[in-house]
């Protein structure tokens, strides 16, 4: 999605831009204030900005530095009513890439802004991307892949969100590897696992005689992400307090360890990734406002695996070669039938999930050249049976029903009616199934399909049912009118790791 913000007083001209503008791949923004422009460049990034050089609380040109530190360096385009020969002498020593009359031709606004995108596009092209093993090319994925590389370009904050095993992860060390602190290093706090007790000391460190057991300094996490970037892995996990803490950090860049008197400074990149929506947290109150706005300069949102059927087997075979050498075995291929399965199943747990399968099938079979549909794990297997002999609840990704969509109406639903209703029926039937291949054993339920425990009670309630089998008294019985790209885990304990400058492991 290409986004585009206009930055204008006259709310006609700027609605008028905007729908010129707008169209399937195209967003407009609209400002018409320096304040409400420093908002929308705070709160997201944008390949083009259209600029008027006069706005009610001041000179548009003082913003050019603040839309230079935007995540991917966006185009700047500067209007003007009037024409200033001057005004165009400045908007090109700012770096503009036009300069344009509002008084123009709609055709040569809409041409400014084509070009510019195309420059843009060309600019972007010449420059290759780490992916540090990101796989797949599907347009969607091709899509975040752009973004990423786009954001680690610049030193804005990026803000990682997916379900739990799309991959998080791992495109933050892409982002790190893509940026200008890649030789420096790369620290990662996991935010689920840090205790309130220690994290004063384990964080910002502390002073000799700071408190008792305190023999000697001890520099904190914090400390070793000075230069390089900082990955805070799983934030909508922080408590408020430490949420305020993280706060200040970023507005000041500055801390103190415990017993210290004097602040210490620190430069680092921030990278955040989240599996929940954190916006719905922050209606909630559960996560702070002004927080959630300084962590997302830059958003990627990373597909589910079943968004993009595409990179399956790719992933797959990727995976497969890497699980094979570390185990110093020869190399593997998937049978046919097997590669349908893996295509056509709808990985509940993501990438994670896919991995885990692949590590039990070549646990099964250390000596076959080919993995066949037999060494699939148990419940796999079964969902396969069942589609082949035609029973209803085979694979998860079942036919759609006849009247899935039909609107109340009688016509033709609306796109995002028919999408939940498919996603609802799909999550109920995975759900059933997974109740009988677990036999209501909750660790069984939580390894077959690689959710969290939180997740997975989730859906349990959703749709009413329970681990004991049956549906719940008073659900919605039946839920079926309507529920990658790399390896993501936690790899090892504590609060957090560190990469050696240069070098960037997967976590699986």
């Amino acid at each position: 999605m290409i986004k585009a913000l206009i930055i204008d007083d006259d709310d006609f001209f700027a609605q008028l831009l905007a729908s010129m503008l707008t169209g399937p791949d195209v967003e407009a923004v609209l400002a018409s204030s320096l304040s409400q422009a420093r908002e929308q460049l705070d709160a997201d990034a944008f390949d083009v900005v259209f600029l008027d050089v006069r706005l009610p609380d001041g000179n548009g040109l003082d913003l050019v530095p603040r839309i230079r530190e935007q995540a991917g360096a966006p185009e700047l385009i500067i209007m003007t009513g009037l024409g200033d020969p001057d005004g165009a002498e400045l908007a090109v020593r700012n770096g503009a890439w036009d300069y344009i009359q509002k008084t123009g031709s709609p055709e040569g606004l809409q041409l400014s802004f084509r070009r510019a995108l195309e420059y843009r596009r060309k600019k972007q092209s010449a420059q290759p991307v780490e992916r540090r093993g990101i796989v797949g090319g599907s347009p969607r994925l091709t899509e975040v892949i752009d973004q990423m590389a786009r954001a680690a370009r610049s030193s804005a904050n990026v803000l990682i969100l997916g379900e739990t095993g799309t991959g998080k992860e791992v495109f933050a060390r892409a982002v790190h590897a893509n940026s200008q602190r890649s030789q420096k290093n790369y620290v990662v706090v996991d935010c689920a696992s840090l205790q309130e007790a220690l994290v004063g000391s384990d964080l910002f460190g502390h002073r000799r005689g700071a408190f008792t057991g305190a023999v000697s300094d001890k520099a904190g996490v914090l400390q070793r992400a000075d230069g390089g970037t900082l990955f805070l892995d799983e934030i909508s996990e922080l408590s408020l307090e430490m949420q305020k803490s993280f706060l200040r950090l970023l507005e000041t860049r500055t801390f103190r360890p415990l017993g210290d008197t004097r602040e210490v400074r620190l430069d680092f990149r921030l990278v955040c990734a989240s599996n929940k929506g954190l916006a719905d947290m922050v209606e909630a109150g559960t996560f702070r406002e002004d927080l959630f706005y300084r962590i997302r300069s830059a958003v990627l949102q990373l597909p589910p695996l079943r968004e993009i059927k595409d990179d399956v087997l790719p992933i797959a075979q990727h995976h497969l070669e890497r699980i094979c050498q570390d185990s110093r075995l020869s190399q593997k291929t998937l049978s046919g039938e097997l590669k349908s399965f893996l295509r056509e199943y709808s990985w509940p747990g993501n990438v994670r999930e896919l991995v885990h399968v692949l590590e039990a099938m070549v646990a099964c079979a250390p000596d076959e050249e080919m993995l066949l549909p037999a060494h699939l794990p148990q419940e796999l297997r079964i969902q396969l049976l069942r589609a082949r002999v035609g029973r209803t609840g085979g694979l998860a990704c079942a036919p759609a029903r006849p009247d899935a969509a039909v609107a109340p109406d009688g016509g033709l639903a609306s796109w995002n009616a028919y999408k939940k209703r498919e996603q609802e029926r799909v999550e109920c039937a995975y759900l059933d199934n997974l109740v009988q291949a677990s036999g209501g054993d909750l660790k069984r339920a939580m390894h077959i399909s690689g959710l969290s425990p939180s997740r997975l009670y989730g859906l349990l309630g959703k749709y009413g049912r329970s681990l004991s089998g049956g549906v719940a008294r008073g659900s919605r019985r039946g839920g079926h009118d309507g529920h990658g790209a790399g390896a993501e885990g936690r790899g090892g304990t504590g609060t957090s790791s560190e990469t050696p400058p240069g070098a960037a492991t997967e976590k699986r």
